[in-house]
């Protein structure tokens, strides 16, 4: 009988940003080339630095009809029928995003139609028509959007959370809008919306897939070249909307029973502190490890079924969320483990190395499934980068960024943004006909 001895080596995961190059046209308008000749196809983007967080009282939910409308008639293709036969004939694949802080439209198509593709997106980014008709249409699905909105089981929990972390513009949070904003919008309020944010000095065009670099500068000035400067966007000079003053506690109905439990600090912004996100992401991707204390303490021994700790990444509402799904009978007991919880992570005994680096490897995972594609490239990766960061910067040097993090970073990172400092906790839980708390 054989012996086998079998040698385990660890595993180095080397990540790097997809390459693109970078120039910016004369009338403001970034044009990012990412080449990828794996298939016979093209993704265009087109990412605008607006969303919810520029919005006000009275202009909140019109970033998101506006991307509606973004695929209706044009100058070009005056309605809708007209708009679906030239996506038929390109053979064009196509979506929109509205998020707070980012909207992003874009197509994929058979890059033997790239020009007609550029030619394509032009011409729905640069003149819409905002036809009244079409527009009544877009109201009622967007009021459908709405209307399912109310009756997710964590809707009350969402107001809450607005209302409470957000609370000095908290329309500001709510891509959705509200209704009375979303019923009276018209072509004036679009046309407004449209010479504020929709400028080329306010966006990114965004070409990954079977180009060339030059060509794709190429067309990509030759169409673009004619869209008027602006220079009247607010977005970088928006003042941070998360403010936490205080430790609150919230109690929420919850209509359908479930139980949930989360508690939110401040985070730091990608535009005034980028360097305490990189151990803040890799402080992150630790807690998500089953094998660690922290789901160990609380899903395993404890009344959580499942349970998270992270840093989400924003310019104006960085927030660190602690959070998880709890039978609704245990939620305060869950919230008084969770806190309990939250003052034992400065210890130094909390973390080791080994975790760490399984920390960092599976942010790289990430990375490297948000790139797996030209499409994801274009869509998933830049866009949120270029607009939220400022710049590709970050994108481009993230992962040499990672690499350098150590347990006393993350120490730093909690001691600047945790502990004793004011945290909002949430609780949702059946009230017996109480009212929230």
């Amino acid at each position: 009988m054989k012996a086998f001895i079998l040698l385990f080596m660890p595993v180095v995961l080397v990540v790097s940003a997809a390459d693109f190059e970078t120039r910016q046209l004369e009338n403001g308008l970034t044009v990012i080339v990412s080449p990828d000749d794996t298939s016979p196809v093209v993704t265009i983007c087109i990412a605008v630095k607006t969303g919810a967080t520029c919005e006000t009282p009275e202009t909140n939910g019109l970033a998101h009809f506006y991307e509606h409308m973004f695929f209706k008639g044009n100058e070009a293709l005056p309605d809708q029928t007209a708009y679906n036969r030239r996506m038929g004939e390109l053979g064009i694949l196509q979506n929109g995003t509205t998020a707070t802080e980012k909207v992003q439209y874009f197509i994929t198509l058979g890059s033997e139609n790239f020009q007609e593709g550029l030619e394509f997106i032009f011409d729905a980014i640069t003149s819409p028509l905002f036809d009244m008709e079409e527009m009544e249409r877009e109201r009622e699905v967007i009021m459908n959007e709405y209307d399912r909105g109310v009756t997710h089981p964590f809707h009350n929990l969402t107001l809450a959370m607005e209302e409470v972390i957000y609370i000095d513009a908290p329309w500001r949070q709510s891509p959705i809008g509200v209704p009375d904003v979303i019923q009276a919008a018209a072509p004036p309020a679009m046309h407004a919306f449209q010479e504020l944010y929709y400028t080329p000095d306010n966006s990114a065009l965004i070409i990954a897939g079977d180009v060339d670099y030059e060509e794709a500068f190429r067309l990509a000035e030759d169409q673009f070249a004619g869209w008027e400067y602006g220079g009247r966007s607010n977005y970088d000079n928006l003042p941070r909307l998360i403010n936490i003053e205080r430790d609150t506690i919230v109690y929420v109905d919850s209509p359908s029973g479930a139980g949930y439990v989360s508690v939110i600090y401040e985070g730091p912004s990608i535009s005034t502190d980028p360097g305490d996100s990189y151990p803040a992401d890799v402080w992150g991707s630790y807690l998500s490890l089953m094998s660690r204390e922290f789901y160990t303490d609380l899903v395993t021994n404890g009344p959580f079924i499942n349970i998270y700790g992270s840093y989400y990444t924003q310019r104006f509402s960085p927030s660190i969320t602690f959070a998880g799904m709890v039978p609704p009978d245990r939620a305060e007991e869950a919230l008084d483990l969770l806190l309990e919880e939250i003052q034992q992570l400065q210890s130094p005994d909390y973390y080791d190395e080994e975790g760490i680096e399984l920390a960092k490897e599976e942010l790289y995972r990430h990375r490297i499934l948000a790139e797996e594609t030209s499409r994801d490239v274009a869509v998933e990766s830049m866009p949120f980068w270029w607009v939220v960061a400022g710049s590709l910067d970050y994108y481009v040097t993230y992962q040499d960024s990672l690499d350098v993090v150590e347990p006393f970073d993350i120490s730093e990172f909690l001691e600047s943004w945790i502990v004793n400092k004011p945290r909002a906790a949430f609780v949702l839980m059946p009230l017996d006909g109480e009212e929230n708390q």
